[in-house]
């Protein structure tokens, strides 16, 4: 069975590179515009993985990493966060919402790779 990585980042050029490269390894991909499309898919389809970018619209990824988080259903998947600046108060809040890890934008394959095959076993 493949495992499903749900991708959540306003940013469609982003968006589509996460796709293709984590298609290419092998995941199925569901993606996100903005937090609260996260959340909402993230209940539906209860991925292996999902990669939140913390600035989006509608709803922040801190806030989706933390409704994901506080919901039963959603609270056992793992969450990584994607941000621009490495903003470290914003992962520290991450961090204590459940997030697992960040990954830094624009990122290498190789650290995408190594992260996604982490969190999923």
């Amino acid at each position: 069975m493949t495992s499903k990585v749900l991708i959540a980042d306003d940013d469609p050029e982003i968006l589509e590179t996460l796709s293709i490269l984590l298609k290419g390894d092998g995941f199925s991909v569901i993606k996100a515009e903005n937090g609260l499309e996260a959340v909402q898919l993230a209940k539906k389809h209860l991925p292996a993985l999902i990669m939140l970018d913390i600035h989006m619209p509608k709803m922040d990824g801190l806030t989706a990493c933390k409704t994901i988080k506080s919901d039963p259903m959603t609270k056992n998947i793992p969450v990584v966060m994607l941000t621009v600046e490495g903003n470290i108060k914003e992962i520290e809040q991450a961090i204590s919402y459940g997030a697992k890890t960040y990954i830094t934008k624009p990122a290498g394959r190789g650290d995408i790779e190594k992260v996604v095959k982490t969190l999923i076993r």
